[in-house]
């Protein structure tokens, strides 16, 4: 996809100076590529490579999103040339399906990381002036904005959008209902159609609304809201009977509904809300997917971006995602010597 080439350049042209300043808040970008690939008009000079624990580091030292500063390139996903570059915040957030859909099919890959601070520089760079973006995504130097027009692209690319035209359409259509409900038509994962901080005070669902029985504009609470969103997928998973929400093999509606169950069930939300809210399918789901080995590697990786706290996205621990040992969880800073 082009970026095979690119990626044996910027190796190629990487100096000294590039490694000195990889994670200076300052850092240049690297010499231009020698590479005759095509590249996309509106994209900056590629940025240096750091590692999974230089980023990580970096994250944790920041505190917040607002303070990361970071621009650098992670090498990601199995050996070989990268087939893909994707471009987004040090956070989970936008980018996490098109992430898990990557480490899923184990293929080589590349995480441009753009800080906070870096972001004002890039911004102008992007199709839509919006993350993520994949970078080269038509091997010709176009890149393509929109996390909803990644996924279904890469769903298709990679084996995740349905075996056929039919199992394509009701993909198509449940994560579309995800997106609307569960992600809060995109806004957030904590709104007014779903939120996980509602139902941490719940005991039961009983006498929530089913979704297909509730008018557009209505008077239900958030928790409600919640519980009927959820309800949709649990009926789904019950209906298909095979462990997956469509056919019988993982699709990208799949990872977007374990995203939101995996922060569902962190020790601060709701860890038990399989059996206190009596999801048994919701549940299983969940253990199952958690337990693919891909899935998990990337679970328990630094490559993978910390939990954040709102207001003010500060990063927080999550499972699998411990903070530093010097983290002080009253501040919020790293420890001094």
């Amino acid at each position: 996809r082009g970026w095979g080439k690119r990626a044996a350049a910027w190796r190629a042209a990487s100096s000294a100076e590039e490694e000195a300043t990889r994670m200076s808040p300052q850092a240049a970008a690297p010499p231009p590529s020698s590479s005759s690939s095509p590249k996309s008009p509106s994209s900056p000079e590629s940025p240096p490579l750091a590692s999974e624990e230089e980023v990580w580091q970096h994250v944790w030292e920041s505190r917040a999103l607002w303070d990361t500063r970071m621009h650098a390139v992670v090498k990601c996903g199995g050996e070989g040339e990268p087939r893909y570059r994707i471009a987004y915040m040090p956070m989970r957030n936008r980018v996490e399906t098109i992430r898990m859909m990557l480490e899923e099919a184990g293929v080589p890959y590349e995480f441009e990381v753009v800080g906070y601070q870096a972001w004002k520089k890039i911004k102008a760079t992007t199709p839509l002036g919006k993350v993520p973006v994949l970078r080269n995504f038509d091997g010709k130097g176009n890149d393509l904005g929109q996390e909803t027009a990644i996924i279904r692209f890469l769903g298709k690319d990679l084996g995740f959008a349905g075996k056929d035209p039919t199992e394509e359409a009701l993909v198509d259509m449940l994560f579309t209902q995800l997106f609307c409900t569960l992600r809060n038509n995109g806004l957030t994962h904590d709104g007014e159609h779903y939120s996980s901080t509602a139902l941490r005070d719940i005991e039961t669902r009983e006498g929530a609304p089913r979704y297909r029985e509730m008018h557009r504009v209505n008077s239900h609470s958030s928790a409600e809201r919640s519980f009927a969103a959820l309800g949709v997928f649990e009926d789904q998973l019950r209906k298909t009977g095979t462990g997956f929400l469509v056919g019988n093999s993982l699709t990208y509606v799949d990872l977007a509904l374990f995203i939101i169950l995996f922060e569902l069930a962190e020790d601060d939300m709701v860890p038990d809300f399989a059996t206190r809210f009596a999801y048994p399918h919701l549940g299983r789901f969940l253990a199952a997917i958690e337990s693919r080995p891909n899935i998990a590697a990337y679970l328990e990786s630094k490559r993978r971006m910390p939990r954040y706290t709102r207001p003010g996205y500060v990063y927080c621990q999550g499972k699998y995602s411990p903070c530093p040992e010097d983290w002080c969880p009253t501040t919020g800073f790293l420890r001094g010597p």
